[in-house]
C-alpha cells in the first residue's frame, strides 16, 4: 500500500508549529543528495565509462615517461649594504622594480631564464640534443625549473636530465655565469641609467594626463558611471520583462482562444457584435421583443379558438411578421446586411452576461494585452541594445584604466629611481651569492604517480560533468518529488510501473484482489474526503502530455467505483485520440459522436463491461471534435446523466493539446490530474498549471502513474506488506480513514 493518509489528517498534518524549521532544512539538504544521487544513478554507465577512460589514458601516458634527475642550486638575494656604509643614502643597492607589480625576484628569474645566459651555457659546457646537434636555449628552458622558495629570498634554480653529472653541471654554470653578468651589467647601466630616467620622465607624464582625459572623454560621451551595476540592473529588469513576457503571453493566447471561439460560434466581427449589443439593449428593440411576445402569447390563445384562416390569427400573424420585419430592418441598419444574429443574442437578459457582451470583453482584454506585449517587447529590445554594447564598452574601459595606471605607475616609479641612481652612479654592487651548488643526484623519478593521481581527478570531473550535461539535455520530470515540486495539488494514489501499462488493460477488472486494484479503490475512498458534504458527481480526467496513462487511471478508477456498488458512466472525450474502447476490447463503431450528432439514445451505445459501469466509447473520430464538444447536446447528455448515475467519468485530451479540456471542464464538478515521471516535462508542467489556474473548476487532486517499484515502496511503507497479503489471495480492502492515502 502506498504510504499515503486521508485527506483530513494529512490537513491536520501540514499545521505543523515552526520548531520544526531546522528539521525541514536538513530533509531539504537530503533531499538534495539524494536527487543528484538518483540523477548519478540513472547516469552511471556513461560517467563509469569516461571515469575510466580518462584513468585509463592518464595511467598509458604514465608509462611512457622516462626516469629523470634533478639537481637543485640556490641564490641568495640580500640587500647591499655599501651605500649605507658610505653614508650615499638609504636604500642604494636594494632589489626593486620599475613596476608595482613585479617583485625583485621574479625580475631576476627572468634574468637567469633569458637566452643569453641560457646559450652562454650551452657553449661552456658544449651541450647537444639526441642528434648530436648543439642544443637550443629553448629545450635547456624546458627542462629548467627558477622558481621563489616562499617565505625567503632564495630563488633555487633546478634541472631535469636523464644524466645526473650534467644536470649539476648545467645548474652550477647557469648560476656562475648570472652572477658575472650581474657584475658586468651593472657596470654598464649605471652610467647611462641617469640619463634615461631624465629622459623618459617627461614623457611618461605626458602619457598619464593624456590616458587620464582620454578615460574621462570616454566615460562622459557613453555616460558611464559604473559598468557593472549598470550590467546587474540590466539584467534584473531583462528578467523581469521576459516574465512578465511569458505570463502576458500565455494570458494573450488563453484570451486568444476564447474570443475566436465566440467568434467562430457568433459570426461576427467585433464592431458588428459591438452594434448587435447596443442594437440588443436599445428601448426600439425592447419594446418590439415584447411586442413579440405578447403577440405570440395571444396567438398562442387564439389558436386553442379558432382555426389558422380566422380573421384574428391571420391579423396576429402579420402582425407577427411585420414586427420580426422590423427588428431585421433593424439589424441591417445597425449591424449591417447580410448578417445573419440568433434573436437569442438580441434580448436583454439582466441576470447574466451574454454572449456578444463577453465576445466584446475579450476582444478589447485581447487589444490590451497586445499594447502591453508590444510595449514589453520595446523595452526588451532597448534593454537588449544596450547590453550589446557593455562588453564593448567594458572592454574599451578597462583597457583604458590600464593605460592609465600604467602610465602613472611608471611615472612614481622613475621619480623614485632618479634619485637613487644619481647616489649609485659610482657605486657597484652585487646582491646575489650562491648558497648551495648542485649535487649530482643519486635517484631519480618519473612522475608516474602524480600523473594518475591527476587523471582519477580529471575522471571525476568530467565523469560528474557528464552526468549533469545528460541531465540538462533530458527535461522530462523525473521522479515523485519533482512531479510533487512542478503540481502544487494534492496527491490521491501513486500507482507502480508495472500497473500502469497499457497492455494490461483493466487491472482493477481483471486482477479485482489484486495491490493494483486495491490502490485505485483507496483513490476513490480519498475523493470521498476532499468534500465530506457534497461528493463531485462529474469529474473529468487529464494530464499535462500524452503518454501519461490518463485513460488507464480513468478506467481502473471506474471500475473500482463500480466494484463498490456504485453506478458509474465512463465518457470517453478525447475525441482525438480515444483509447477506452481499446482498454475495454469494446466495439467503436458507435459512441459519443453519434450520442451527439445523431441524437442516439445512450442506452443504444453505451457497453457495460462490468455490472454497476457503463462505457460511453467515443465513437468514429469526428471532424470538429471540439464542436461537438461544447455543443447544448454535450451539456444535456451530462444533465441526463447526472439523474441515472452516481458518479460520471470523463477521459479527456490532455492540457495543452487542444481547448477541448476548457470546454469540458464547464460542465464538471472538479478535476482529477494524472501526471507521470520520465513522461511529464518541466515546459509542459508550467503550461498545464498555468491553464488549469484559468480553469473555473476545483482540481480535486493528482494521481501519479507509472512510478518504478523502488521508488514506488519508498513512498509506500505497507507496500511489502500489502504485495505479500494479496499474494494469498486475500482482500486488503479497508474503509477505515487510517487505510486512505493521499
Amino acid at each position: 500500500m502506498s504510504n499515503l493518509v486521508p485527506i483530513d489528517r494529512g490537513i491536520k498534518q501540514n499545521n505543523v508549529s515552526s520548531s520544526n524549521n531546522n528539521i525541514e532544512v536538513r530533509e531539504s539538504l537530503d533531499l538534495d543528495f539524494t536527487s543528484y544521487f538518483q540523477k548519478l544513478k540513472r547516469r552511471w554507465k556513461p560517467a563509469l565509462f569516461i571515469f575510466l577512460l580518462t584513468v585509463g589514458a592518464t595511467t598509458a601516458l604514465s608509462t611512457l615517461l622516462k626516469i629523470t634527475y634533478q639537481a637543485e642550486g640556490k641564490l641568495l638575494f640580500r640587500e647591499n649594504n655599501t651605500s649605507s656604509l658610505a653614508n650615499i643614502g638609504e636604500g642604494v643597492g636594494e632589489l626593486k622594480p620599475l613596476l608595482n607589480n613585479q617583485t625583485p625576484l621574479s625580475t631576476e628569474i627572468e634574468v637567469i631564464t633569458s637566452n643569453p645566459i641560457l646559450q652562454e651555457t650551452i657553449d661552456q659546457l658544449k651541450l647537444e640534443n639526441e642528434e648530436g646537434e648543439p642544443l637550443n636555449p629553448q629545450d635547456l628552458e624546458k627542462n629548467l625549473e627558477v622558481k621563489i622558495i616562499g617565505g625567503s629570498d632564495v630563488i633555487k634554480i633546478a634541472y631535469n636530465n636523464s644524466d645526473p653529472v650534467t644536470a649539476a653541471d648545467i645548474v652550477n654554470t647557469l648560476m656562475n655565469i648570472y652572477i658575472a653578468k650581474q657584475i658586468s651589467g651593472n657596470q654598464e647601466e649605471t652610467s647611462g641609467a641617469r640619463e634615461f630616467i631624465s629622459d623618459q620622465i617627461p614623457q611618461v607624464e605626458t602619457k598619464a594626463l593624456r590616458a587620464e582625459s582620454q578615460l574621462r572623454q570616454f566615460k562622459e560621451a557613453n555616460n558611464i558611471v559604473d559598468l557593472t551595476q549598470e550590467r546587474e540592473t540590466l539584467v534584473r529588469e531583462l528578467s523581469t520583462i521576459n516574465q512578465q513576457l511569458a505570463t502576458t503571453g500565455s494570458k494573450f493566447k488563453g484570451v486568444q482562444a476564447q474570443a475566436n471561439t465566440l467568434q467562430n460560434q457568433l459570426g461576427l466581427t467585433l464592431k458588428q457584435a459591438i452594434s448587435a449589443n447596443q442594437l440588443g439593449n436599445s428601448p426600439v428593440v425592447e419594446g418590439i421583443f415584447r411586442e413579440l411576445s405578447n403577440t405570440e402569447s395571444e396567438l398562442a390563445q387564439e389558436r386553442q379558438r379558432f382555426r389558422d384562416n380566422h380573421p384574428s390569427i391571420i391579423g396576429l400573424k402579420e402582425k407577427k411578421a411585420d414586427l420580426n420585419q422590423k427588428l431585421r430592418q433593424l439589424v441591417r441598419q445597425r449591424v449591417g446586411s447580410g448578417v445573419k444574429i440568433n434573436d437569442g443574442l438580441l434580448r436583454n437578459n439582466n441576470n447574466r452576461e451574454s454572449q456578444l457582451e463577453k465576445f466584446i470583453s475579450l476582444e478589447i482584454e485581447k487589444l490590451s494585452l497586445q499594447r502591453q506585449l508590444a510595449s514589453l517587447y520595446q523595452s526588451q529590445q532597448v534593454y537588449l541594445g544596450r547590453a550589446k554594447q557593455l562588453p564593448r564598452l567594458e572592454q574599451k574601459e578597462k583597457d583604458l584604466v590600464r593605460q592609465v595606471t600604467a602610465a602613472q605607475t611608471t611615472y612614481e616609479t622613475l621619480l623614485g629611481s632618479l634619485q637613487e641612481v644619481q647616489l649609485a652612479e659610482n657605486l657597484q654592487t652585487v646582491n646575489a651569492k650562491i648558497i648551495e651548488l648542485a649535487q649530482s643526484p643519486e635517484k631519480g623519478s618519473s612522475g608516474q604517480l602524480g600523473l594518475i593521481v591527476l587523471g582519477v581527478l580529471l575522471g571525476l570531473l568530467f565523469s560528474n560533468l557528464s552526468v549533469i550535461f545528460l541531465e540538462m539535455q533530458d527535461r522530462t520530470i523525473k521522479n515523485v518529488p519533482e512531479i510533487k515540486e512542478k503540481f502544487a495539488y494534492s496527491v490521491l494514489g501513486i500507482i507502480p510501473e508495472e500497473s500502469a501499462e497499457n497492455n494490461l488493460g483493466v487491472i482493477v477488472q481483471r486482477q479485482p484482489d489484486s495491490l493494483s486494484s486495491e490502490l485505485y479503490r483507496m483513490i476513490q475512498v480519498n475523493l470521498k474526503f476532499i468534500n465530506s458534504y457534497k461528493q463531485p458527481q462529474v469529474i473529468l480526467v487529464t494530464s499535462s502530455v500524452p503518454g501519461e496513462g490518463k485513460s488507464t487511471v480513468s478506467a481502473n478508477l471506474a471500475a473500482a467505483i463500480a466494484q463498490m456498488g456504485r453506478r458509474v458512466l465512463l465518457i470517453d472525450g478525447d475525441l482525438r485520440k480515444p483509447s477506452q474502447h481499446k482498454l475495454w476490447q469494446l466495439d467503436n463503431q458507435m459512441g459519443l459522436k453519434d450520442v451527439l450528432t445523431q441524437k442516439t439514445n445512450i442506452d443504444q451505445v453505451v457497453s457495460q463491461p462490468m455490472e454497476k459501469l457503463d462505457v460511453l466509447t467515443s465513437g468514429v473520430i469526428p471532424p470538429n471534435p471540439l464542436a461537438l464538444l461544447d455543443s447544448p447536446e454535450m451539456s444535456n447528455l451530462i444533465t441526463q446523466a447526472q439523474q441515472e448515475y452516481d458518479l460520471i467519468l470523463i477521459d479527456a485530451p490532455p492540457l495543452p493539446v487542444t481547448a477541448d479540456v476548457l470546454t469540458l471542464s464547464k460542465m464538471t464538478e472538479g478535476i482529477l490530474f494524472v501526471s507521470r515521471p520520465g513522461v511529464a516535462e518541466h515546459e509542459s508542467a508550467i503550461l498545464a498549471t498555468e491553464t488549469l489556474a484559468t480553469v473555473d473548476k476545483k482540481v480535486l487532486g493528482m494521481v501519479i502513474n507509472g512510478v518504478q517499484r523502488k521508488e514506488f515502496e519508498r513512498y509506500s511503507y505497507h507496500a511489502r506488506y500489502a504485495k505479500s497479503y494479496f499474494a494469498r489471495g486475500q482482500s486488503y480492502l479497508d474503509n477505515s480513514p487510517e487505510a486512505a492515502i493521499v
